[in-house]
């Protein structure tokens, strides 16, 4: 019985328990146990492992409490080093690299038990007047309010989805993705054209820009993967897929509040040594892209035995 199946199975008939309030919270709560350390501790989840998106968020939001206010974000690059544990706590140590007057960097190093989860670099700079280039967004979708969330359409694989997805997919989500194109979990067409998701917060985060811009991380996870596999028809549901973030890298581009609809637009750039890497573009409902994403992930497809251990 893989580790999956035995987690699931102590968990009795309500597996998959996640609270999508606690969740999002999560994001940004933690505890200061020093100067520049803060701690996360564990939460109930259906999950075995954290979501790439809720350590990269908590990497984000460490580094950006020992940053000045009046500094955001405007890049960041992190490193999957070790799946974190959700039964475990996580330890974050901030390093300041450098403070100038218009620019700070940190560097953010995740451990847990000692080893490593998650190294993150992050930039931060002042508020400026300058010229703007911002490419509008596709302005041709249709409205997300008719189309289907995409956890509800993975489940209604039922019994036809492989176990050890059924705790990420079928587990209730602080964000509401509605995919824009026709979405089969298990199939995929090859192809290079890129594929749209509305996405929105069930929970609007209020207008602070930190707190906006660390929700933004924890939902930017998803999908880039996927989309850098496209053009080798590998679909996120294939039975014998180990997919796995490696690196993240993100640019945000223009202050924004969550409290509407957004579009990612996803579009894989290159695949090779069962790596692929996908690139997104984020806009606001009106067309305004407000931040870019770039990913590289593990996409490697493993024979049968292998693939009952996961």
């Amino acid at each position: 019985m893989s580790r999956t199946e035995q987690m699931t199975a102590q968990r009795g008939a309500n597996p998959y328990p996640d609270d999508p309030a606690v969740e999002r919270r999560r994001a940004y709560d933690f505890e200061a146990v020093g100067t520049d350390r803060f701690r996360v501790e564990p939460w109930p989840s259906g999950l075995l492992r954290h979501y790439g998106g809720m350590v990269l968020s908590q990497c984000l939001a460490a580094a950006q409490e020992t940053v000045s206010p009046e500094k955001s974000a405007h890049s960041l690059h992190a490193y999957f080093l070790k799946p974190g544990l959700v039964d475990e706590p996580l330890d974050i140590a901030v390093s300041r690299e450098t403070d100038g007057r218009s620019f700070a960097m940190r560097q953010v190093r995740m451990t847990q038990g000692g080893k490593p989860v998650m190294n993150l670099m992050a930039s931060f700079q002042i508020d400026e007047d300058s010229a703007d280039y911002l490419p509008a967004g596709p302005t041709d979708l249709p409205e997300p309010e008719g189309l289907e969330n995409i956890f509800d359409i993975v489940g209604r694989l039922g019994d036809d989805l492989v176990r050890r997805h059924r705790p990420f997919w079928l587990r209730r989500h602080p964000v509401d993705w509605r995919p824009v194109e026709p979405f089969d979990f298990r199939k995929v067409e090859k192809s290079e054209r890129p594929r749209h998701y509305w996405f929105r917060f069930y929970e609007p985060p209020g207008g602070d820009l930190r707190i906006n811009q660390r929700l933004l991380a924890y939902a930017s996870d998803l999908h880039v993967l996927h989309a850098g596999m496209q053009p080798m028809g590998i679909a996120p549901g294939n039975d014998h897929l180990q997919p796995s973030s490696l690196d993240h890298a993100m640019w945000f581009h223009a202050p924004f509040v969550l409290d509407d609809w957004m579009i990612y637009r996803l579009e894989p750039v290159a695949a090779s040594n069962s790596r692929a890497l996908g690139r997104g573009s984020i806009f606001t409902r009106e067309g305004r892209l407000v931040a870019t994403t770039l990913q590289q992930g593990l996409a490697r497809l493993l024979e049968e035995k292998r693939t009952a251990s996961l």
